[in-house]
């Protein structure tokens, strides 16, 4: 038997019916692309999200919450501004007029689509400052739900400012020399030429309440939340004031921020209040016009599409092609950690269209639970490193092969990175991978994917200094050293890689002997298949201590496998977060994948 037979090629589930799907049908209007639910209330939800760094933590929540009205018959439509999210943006944008603009659009798309006339204005941070500004020119509005609204936006931009250092601090990179905003949180950029608008904006300036009832989250302690909620009852406006529970941890950390389903249940048991307060009356009610599929978004050389796929439609991505012939091999993207289908610092949007105007199509996409795709009812609570993320990516190349595309390329990194890797070994259709900053070729099921998403990127130099001080060793073998939760992990890993390093000398007796022969065998599994495998390192990355471990310094041991390269990229962070960075990945990326 050979190697390949030893695996069990089962094909890949069939891509659903293009019936509507029960996760929302994805729209497309301007520049701007988004998802719509159905629903049968007298009003429908227009949600207004947030910007950059705080939308990239809240995407999953934005979704979750969406879903939540969708269930209790509410319609509702959520979208991206120009330059956020998979939204397009002008060449040199001024102002905000165009911001504007796509909210009137899309509120004028929920009303069309949903039938409803009468709109509930939802807001998150500075959602919920345009939600003020603009509910005059979307009246009529029955209800206003404000989550945590940017109330100054001078201060807003200051604290963004500061936000980008610290980030830049915690993942050890300093701030982007190249990035003329001086705010780009995770390299989430807002365009320089949007910021003066964006200082004008505030709560202070009101004139008029958004609506007779207001559902105000605020923050613990915040004197703006507080004052806004005074002014909203001095304009005559019935305000309901909860804490936003959980803030703090939902908006620093895309893989922590979990939807809170308190959080949510609450936002949506009052909106139907609201609604069951309403009655039933048709007034104001159109005929509902539900959206076909979407048209997608015209580039500059390339169109973009949002597409739904897979069970029911669980699973959402952008499809990214050229104007003119596209190569037959596409590109997949796979989510890195649970930063949703954009990438962090939004590299995922920039390598799709780079790659399209060169002639090659692409498909960012969500695994479940990940940003924009659903939860699978049988699905495992933490989907990264597990077998349901990797079934995921198979649903994908079913999606690209279903719409005339062969032998996709797939690219992940990091967590995408060995998902990517083990559906490419289960998969005989996939011809060319391409690693990035893996740090996992196989999972030791000891280990504790929490402790992995939460410790994988610690150092071990402070722990190391902590053992060189006086009786550090003796104390910590004795118990009396107490190193935490990431000292623990830290000593795992090392532990970890000696065992394997002896592997080759004890064969599979030991569980790392075991695994170190798994790894290899998926290798040569590529091999025999003569999968071209790409790794791609930042100089220094965390993920290195895995190629050495199974592979020796500098991966030398690569060597027996001569599909397998090796590249390094020079002055990059894990996520390649600075402009410069993201730059290099994109040409390592653009020289290895040629059409």
């Amino acid at each position: 038997m050979t190697v390949a037979a030893a695996y069990r090629m089962e094909p890949a589930s069939e891509l659903s019916a293009t019936a509507p799907s029960p996760f929302g049908t994805p729209v497309s209007f301007g520049r701007s692309m988004g998802v719509f639910h159905a629903g049968h209330t007298p009003f429908a939800v227009l949600m207004l999200g947030a910007v950059g760094y705080e939308e990239l933590c809240l995407r999953a929540t934005w979704r979750s919450l969406a879903q939540a009205l969708a269930d209790k018959g509410i319609a509702c439509l959520r979208f991206d501004y120009p330059g956020q999210g998979d939204a397009q943006e002008a060449a040199d944008p001024q102002g905000l007029d165009d911001w504007f603009e796509t909210v009137r659009a899309a509120a004028e798309l929920l009303r069309r689509s949903s039938g409803c006339e009468r709109l509930v204005l939802l807001g998150q941070g500075l959602g919920g400052t345009l939600a003020l500004k603009l509910a005059e020119d979307l009246a009529p509005i029955a209800a206003t739900v404000l989550m945590a609204p940017v109330g100054n936006g001078k201060r807003y931009l200051r604290e963004l400012a500061a936000w980008t250092r610290i980030v830049s601090d915690r993942i050890g990179i300093g701030t982007d020399p190249d990035d003329d905003t001086r705010c780009a949180v995770a390299g989430l950029r807002i365009a320089p030429g949007r910021l003066p608008a964006i200082a004008t904006l505030g709560t202070s300036a009101l004139r008029q309440a958004p609506s007779e009832q207001v559902l105000l989250l605020s923050r613990s302690g915040h004197g703006g939340d507080a004052a806004l909620a005074e002014a909203l009852t001095g304009l005559g406006a019935a305000v309901t004031q909860r804490v936003y529970q959980g803030y703090e941890t939902l908006t620093t950390d895309p893989t922590a921020a979990r939807p809170p389903k308190a959080t949510i249940a609450g936002i949506v048991d009052w909106i139907v209040e609201r609604a069951e307060a309403t009655g039933s009356a048709p007034v104001g009610i159109r005929t509902p016009q539900l959206p076909g599929p979407a048209e997608g978004v015209l580039g500059d050389s390339f169109v973009e599409r949002p597409i739904r796929f897979g069970p029911n439609g669980r699973l959402f991505g952008v499809l990214c092609e050229p104007l003119g012939p596209a190569a037959r091999e596409p590109i997949i993207f796979v989510n890195a950690g649970r930063d949703y289908h954009i990438g962090w610092a939004r590299v995922s949007v920039s390598q799709a269209r780079a790659f399209a105007v060169r002639g090659t199509a692409s498909l960012r996409f969500d695994a479940s639970s990940v940003g924009d795709s659903g939860v699978a009812a049988d699905g495992p609570e933490e989907i990264l490193y597990s077998q349901a993320q990797i079934d995921d990516v198979r649903l994908a190349i079913d999606a690209m092969q279903a719409r005339g595309f062969d032998a996709p390329v797939l690219i992940g990194r990091c967590s995408g990175a060995y998902a990517a890797f083990h559906a490419a070994v289960i998969d005989a259709r996939i011809r060319r991978l391409v690693i990035v900053n893996n740090e996992r070729f196989v999972w030791d099921p000891d280990e504790s994917v929490e402790d992995a998403i939460r410790y994988a990127h610690r150092s071990a130099g402070d722990l190391g200094a902590t053992l060189a001080r006086k009786d550090g060793l003796r104390r910590l073998l004795t118990g009396k050293l107490r190193v935490g939760p990431a000292g623990r992990y830290l000593i795992y890993r090392y532990r970890k890689k000696l065992s394997v390093k002896l592997a080759p000398m004890l064969g599979r007796l030991t569980k790392h002997g075991r695994l170190h022969h798994q790894c290899h065998r998926h290798f040569a599994v590529l091999a025999e298949r003569k999968v071209a495998l790409s790794l791609l390192y930042a100089d220094g990355d965390v993920g290195l201590a895995e190629l050495q471990t199974y592979f020796g310094e500098a991966g030398k041991g690569l060597a027996v496998y001569p599909n397998a390269s090796l590249t390094m990229i020079p002055d990059a962070d894990h996520n390649f977060t600075h402009l410069a960075a993201g730059q290099r990945l994109l040409d390592a990326l653009l020289r290895i994948v040629a059409p």
